[in-house]
C-alpha cells in the first residue's frame, strides 16, 4: 500500500501537463507571471478552436489557481478555479477523452473550487462545488468500480467539512464516516489509492464532526485510531511523521477531556507535549510555537484535573515561548501569547491566587485589543475573565465595565458565527449572564433588565430564533431580581412555555431551558399557582421533576460504557427506578431523544427482569464492538480468552465474516484451531480442502471470509463464498460473473488451484446444482466441462 497522500485525481502536477507551466520556471513570481501568460495564451487559441483550445485552457487556469493559492492569494486563487469549472462543465457530455469525458477534470475542478471558496470563508458558496464534486466521483465509481473510489473519499471527507462549517454538524458526520470507509476498504485491500496518511485524516476529521454533533464518546475511538495508525507510520518513517503523530496526540487529548476522561487527557497530551519539544529542538523555526501550544493546552488540563501547581508550571513555559515568538513576528503570535496569558490566569486562580491572576488577563486583553477585528471573538472572552477577578478583588465598577464591553462585542459578533441559530448565542447569552449578575450585585437591576430588553428586542427583528432563546433568558433573569420583577418573570415563562407547546416541531433545547428556569425557582408552590392562574390547566408533569433528579438521570444516560451503566444503576436504583426518573428522561429526550428512548427501554427492561438479564445483552454487544477493533490477530485472542462469553453471541449480519468464523469455530473447536487459520496460509488451505471434501458450506464461507479479510486473496474468497452457497443449497443472489473481474489480479498459481477446485466439486458432489458450477468455472477461465 501507498504511504503517500492521495489528491483528487488532478493534482497541480496533473494540470500543468501539456500547458508549459511549472517547468524551469526559476522564482515564485517567474512561474506567477508565465501561468497568466499561459492562460491568455491558451484564451486565444480557444478561441480560435474551442473543441481542443479549451481544454488545455481549463487545465491552465487550474495551474493559475494552484500557483496563486500557494503564493498565498488564496482569493485571487477562487476565480481562475471556477472558471476552469464552468469549462469542463461544458464537456461533461462529451466521450471523447476517455471513459466518462471530462468528468474526472470536472470534479477535481469542482474540488479545488469548493477548497478555495473555504479557505475565503465563504461556506455557503463552498457547499455546491463540493456536493457536485462527491456526486461526480459517485457516478464514475458505478460505471467503472474501484478507478475513483480515492478520489470520492476524498471529497466525501471534503462534503462533510462543507457542511459542518454551515453549523449542521449531525449532517456532515455521515459524509466523514463515508469518506473513512472507502479509504480503509482501498488500504486494507491494497488497492490503488490506497493511503494511510488519507485514512488517518479523515478518521480525525470524522472525530471532529462525531464530537461537534456531540457524540463526544463516539469521537473517541475514531481518534485513538488514528493515533495507531500514525505510530506505526512514525516508526517507519519519523520525519514525516512524528510531527503529525504528536498533533493527532493533541486532538485525542482534546476528545478525551470531553468526555471527562482526565488522566488519558493528561498522558496524551503529555506525550504530545514531549514529541512537540524533541522537534522543537531539531527544528525551532518550525516546531517551537507546535510546542507553546502544546503546553499551554496541557497546562490547562492540569488545571481541571485539579493539579493547579502542576498546571502553573507549564503554563509559565507556554507563556516563555509564546514571548519569544512575539519577539519575533508580533501580528503572527499576539493571539496565541494572549490565549497562553488567559491559561496563565486561571491557574494562578486555581492555585488561590485570583489577585495575581489580573496582571496576565490584563496583557491579554491589551494583545488582542491591538491584533484588531480578527480577535474580538478571543477579546470578548478575555474581557470577561478581565470582570470576573476585577470582582475577586473587588472592583465592582470594573467588572462592570469589562461585561459590558464583552457583551456589546459578542452582541455584533452572533449574526456572523456559523449555524447562526440559535446556538452561536452562547457567548452573548454568557456575557449577558456575567453583566447582568454584576449589575444586580451594585442594586442595578433596572439597568440590567433594560440592556437585556434591547438585546432581546433587536434579535426578535433581526433573527427571531436567537431572540427566542433570549426572550427566555431574559426572563430567567428576572426570577433572580428583587421583587417585583419575579412575578413578571414567572408569568411571562409561564405564558411562553404554553404557547411555545403549541409551536410545530415540538420542544427544544430552549424548551427545555425556560422549563430549568421555572424548575429552579426557590417557591415551587408560586410557579403552579401562576401556571394554574395562567393558563387554565393543570401544572405539567416535567415541572415537578427536581434538578437533582434531572442530574443524576443524565448522569446514568452519559456513563463511558455499559458495566460503568449497570454500576451507576446498582448504587443509585431507588431513585432511577422512580417514577420521577421516567419523566427526566421523558424530559431528556427532548435533547438526546435517541439516548433517552434507550435508557427508558433499558430501564423498563431493569424493573420487569432485573439488571442482570437487562445489561447483559448490552455489555456483550459492546464487547463485541471492542473485540472488533482489536488491533491485530494475536490481540484479537487475547481479548476473546478474557471475554469467552462472547463465544456464545450470536454476532450481527454486518460482522466481517473472518470474525464470525473466529466465532464459530473458536466455539466448536477451540481457540487454537480458530487463531491458526489467521495465521497460517497453509493451515487454511488445509481447513478448505476439509470443507471442499465434506461439502461443508458452512466451513468454505467462514474460510472465503479469512481468506479476503486476513490475506487480502479477493478471487479465492468470493469464489469459497460463491461455492459455499452452492453447496448450502442456495443460488439466488449472486452472480458467478462477477469473479472475471477478479481474475486477472490473482496469480496464475491462484486460478489454476481454483479451477481444480470447483471441477473437484462438480465431481464429488454432483447432486449439487450444475449449472451455477459451471458459471463459475467458466468465469475463472475455464471450459466448464
Amino acid at each position: 500500500m501507498s504511504y503517500e497522500d492521495r489528491g483528487t485525481g488532478t493534482s497541480a502536477g496533473d494540470e500543468t501537463r501539456g500547458t508549459g507551466v511549472g517547468a524551469g520556471t526559476g522564482t515564485a513570481g517567474g512561474a506567477l507571471r508565465q501561468a497568466e501568460e499561459e492562460v491568455r495564451n491558451r484564451r486565444h487559441a480557444a478561441e480560435k478552436d474551442p473543441a481542443t483550445g479549451r481544454p488545455a485552457l481549463a487545465a491552465a487556469l487550474g495551474a493559475l489557481s494552484t500557483l496563486r493559492a500557494e503564493a498565498g492569494d488564496v482569493r485571487g486563487a477562487v476565480a481562475p478555479a471556477e472558471e476552469a469549472a464552468v469549462i469542463y462543465r461544458s464537456f461533461d457530455s462529451l466521450d471523447d477523452h476517455g471513459p466518462g469525458g471530462f468528468l474526472p477534470e470536472l470534479a477535481g475542478a469542482l474540488h479545488r473550487w469548493s477548497e478555495l471558496l473555504a479557505a475565503v470563508g465563504d461556506a455557503r458558496g463552498a457547499l455546491p462545488p463540493a456536493k457536485e464534486a462527491a456526486r461526480i466521483y459517485a457516478e464514475l465509481g458505478m460505471k467503472r468500480p474501484g478507478d475513483h473510489q480515492a478520489e470520492l473519499a476524498l471529497a466525501m471527507s471534503a462534503l462533510g467539512d462543507r457542511i459542518a462549517a454551515t453549523g449542521d454538524r449531525a449532517a456532515a458526520a455521515p459524509f466523514a464516516k463515508q469518506a473513512v470507509r472507502l479509504q480503509r476498504e482501498l488500504v486494507e485491500e491494497e488497492q490503488p489509492g490506497a493511503s494511510v496518511p488519507a485514512l488517518v485524516e479523515y478518521l480525525l476529521r470524522y472525530a471532529g464532526q462525531l464530537a461537534g454533533s456531540g457524540e463526544a464518546v463516539e469521537a473517541v475511538p475514531r481518534a485513538e485510531e488514528a493515533v495507531g495508525l500514525l505510530r506505526d507510520l512514525a516508526a517507519d518513517e519519523p520525519e514525516v511523521f512524528l510531527p503529525r503523530l504528536a498533533s493527532a496526540l493533541r486532538t485525542l487529548g482534546g476528545h478525551r477531556a470531553a468526555v471527562s476522561d482526565t488522566s488519558g487527557t493528561i498522558k496524551v497530551m503529555a506525550e504530545a507535549v514531549s514529541l512537540f519539544r524533541g522537534l522543537a529542538d531539531e527544528r525551532p523555526a518550525d516546531f517551537v510555537r507546535e510546542l507553546a501550544t502544546a503546553l499551554d493546552s496541557l497546562a490547562g488540563h492540569l488545571g481541571r484535573a485539579g493539579d493547579p501547581a502542576a498546571g502553573l508550571r507549564v503554563a509559565e513555559e507556554a507563556v516563555a515561548l509564546h514571548r519569544e515568538l512575539v519577539a519575533e513576528s508580533a501580528e503572527a503570535f499576539r493571539p496565541g501569547l494572549a490565549a497562553a496569558l488567559r491559561t496563565l490566569a486561571r491557574c494562578l486562580a486555581d492555585t488561590g491566587d485570583p489577585v495575581g491572576a489580573l496582571p496576565p488577563v490584563r496583557e491579554a486583553v491589551a494583545l488582542l485589543r491591538a491584533h484588531g477585528e480578527g480577535a474580538e471573538e478571543e477579546l470578548a472572552g478575555a474581557l470577561r475573565m478581565l470582570g470576573t477577578y476585577g470582582e475577586l478583588e473587588g472592583d465592582a465598577e470594573g467588572a462592570v465595565e469589562a461585561f459590558w464591553e464583552a457583551v456589546t462585542l459578542n452582541r455584533r459578533l452572533a449574526p456572523d458565527r456559523p449555524g447562526a441559530s440559535p446556538a452561536s448565542a452562547t457567548p452573548l447569552i454568557a456575557a449577558l449572564d456575567d453583566l447582568t449578575r454584576a449589575l444586580g450585585r451594585l442594586g442595578r437591576h433596572a439597568v440590567a433588565v433594560e440592556e437585556f430588553d434591547g438585546i432581546v428586542k433587536e434579535f426578535t427583528e433581526t433573527d427571531p430564533a436567537v431572540g427566542r432563546r433570549l426572550v427566555v433568558e431574559r426572563n430567567a433573569f428576572l426570577l433572580r431580581c428583587p421583587a417585583p420583577w419575579p412575578a413578571t418573570g414567572l408569568a411571562e415563562l409561564v405564558l411562553w412555555l404554553d404557547e411555545d407547546g403549541q409551536r410545530a416541531g415540538g420542544p427544544d433545547a430552549v424548551t427545555v431551558r425556560a422549563r430549568q428556569a421555572l424548575r429552579s425557582y426557590g417557591d415551587p408552590a408560586a410557579v403552579r399557582t401562576v401556571w394554574e392562574e395562567e393558563t387554565f390547566t393543570p401544572a405539567p408533569e416535567w415541572l415537578t421533576v427536581r434538578p437533582e433528579t434531572l442530574d443524576l438521570v443524565s448522569a446514568w444516560m452519559f456513563a463511558p460504557n455499559w458495566p460503568r451503566s449497570r454500576d451507576f444503576w446498582s448504587g443509585n436504583a431507588e431513585v432511577l427506578g422512580g417514577e420521577e426518573a421516567a419523566a427526566a428522561l421523558d424530559e431528556l429526550a427532548v435533547l438526546d431523544p435517541h439516548g433517552a428512548q434507550r435508557h427508558a427501554t433499558l430501564r423498563d427492561a431493569v424493573l420487569v427482569h432485573g439488571v442482570t438479564a437487562a445489561y447483559d445483552p448490552l455489555i456483550l454487544s459492546e464487547q463485541l464492538a471492542e473485540w472488533l477493533e482489536c488491533a491485530d490477530w494475536t490481540e484479537s485472542r487475547a481479548y476473546l480468552e478474557e471475554h469467552p462469553r462472547l463465544l456464545t453471541v450470536q454476532p450481527p449480519p454486518d460482522t466481517p465474516l473472518a470474525h464470525v468464523a473466529m466465532l464459530d469455530i473458536g466455539r466448536t473447536e477451540g481457540l487454537d484451531a480458530a487463531y491458526r487459520l489467521v495465521e497460517d496460509r497453509e493451515t487454511l488451505q488445509t481447513y478448505v480442502d476439509r470443507a471442499l471434501e465434506a461439502g461443508d458450506g458452512t466451513s468454505l464461507m467462514h474460510a472465503g471470509g479469512i481468506e479476503g479479510q486476513v490475506f487480502g486473496d479477493r478471487l479465492s474468497s468470493l469464489t469459497h463464498a460463491q461455492m459455499a452457497l452452492v453447496l448450502s443449497g442456495e443460488t439466488r443472489g449472486f452472480d458467478p460473473a462477477d469473479l472475471a473481474a477478479l481474475r486477472h489480479k490473482a496469480d496464475d498459481r491462484t486460478r489454476t488451484r481454483l479451477l481444480d477446485e470447483a471441477r473437484a466439486v462438480t465431481t464429488r458432489h454432483p447432486e449439487r446444482n450444475g449449472e451455477t458450477m459451471s458459471r463459475i468455472i467458466r468465469a475463472l477461465g475455464g471450459d466448464g466441462a
